[in-house]
């Protein structure tokens, strides 16, 4: 969202929807299983964003959109969601991360340093590199089979997505883009971006601060857990993400 925030054209928030209605008003909404009171609230989001860009650019602005994850009603409403941003024209980006591994590892030392009880503050996107050096020396846990079951949920959840997408809007209707793929070449995949939303390129940085740069996967784990846990990676179909061609893999 940072990224796309930077193009002169693009207002384009965070998770503008969870953040306003908050986790309690993201669950009763959800749960009251109306996909038009749902859309009701992405309208709502989509006027803010286009208020706030006439009054910070004086027009300039021509798209707005914002971060919705899958649990914040992506997995909920599925299709019917989908046939809603469909017909009102709406363009998906569509952000997956390949290395299932390095992103169990950010959820998990998020959610250690969110539980800290003397840190008042928790960065989930690091703005510093002493941010960035805080959540670095979390270890977490060696539970495997919680880690593999989280592979195969990602794994699954992606797949589940990708082909609603693809059912809804056809192959080209949507874009999909990795995380790895816009570490590896930002700008590149900026442009790809800007081509699909019919906009000029313009050189776009975000402020934050790479997470896992200069630190191996394995650095995560006490010494005791590291062996095992590579060998109950290896011995999955997940083995890939050990492997030191996957784009911006850290090693372990």
């Amino acid at each position: 969202a940072s990224l796309f925030d930077k193009h002169s054209h693009i207002r384009c928030s965070h998770e503008d929807l969870f953040y306003r209605l908050g986790l309690w008003g993201m669950k009763t909404l959800i749960e009251a299983g109306s996909v038009e009171a749902y859309m009701e609230e992405i309208h709502r989001s989509m006027d803010a964003l286009s208020l706030q860009a006439r009054n910070i650019t004086g027009g300039n602005v021509t798209h707005v959109g914002f971060e919705i994850m899958y649990d914040q009603g992506v997995l909920a409403f599925n299709k019917d969601l989908f046939r809603e941003l469909n017909e009102e024209g709406v363009k998906i980006i569509h952000l997956v991360r390949k290395n299932v591994l390095l992103k169990y590892i950010s959820k998990e030392t998020n959610d250690i340093d969110r539980k800290n009880p003397v840190k008042r503050f928790h960065q989930a996107h690091p703005e510093s590199e002493g941010e960035v050096q805080a959540l670095q020396s979390i270890k977490i846990g060696g539970q495997v089979y919680k880690m593999l079951k989280y592979f195969r949920e990602q794994s699954d959840q992606n797949k589940y997505v990708f082909d609603l997408l693809t059912a809804e809007f056809g192959g080209d209707g949507f874009h999909t883009m990795y995380y790895e793929d816009l570490n590896n070449d930002n700008q590149g995949e900026m442009n790809r971006i800007f081509d699909f939303l019919e906009l000029e390129h313009e050189k776009v940085e975000s402020q934050f601060t790479k997470i896992h740069k200069g630190k191996h996967a394995s650095e995560y784990f006490s010494e005791k857990n590291k062996e095992r846990v590579e060998g109950v990676i290896r011995n999955s179909e997940f083995a890939f993400v050990l492997e030191p061609d996957l784009p911006s893999y850290p090693g372990w």
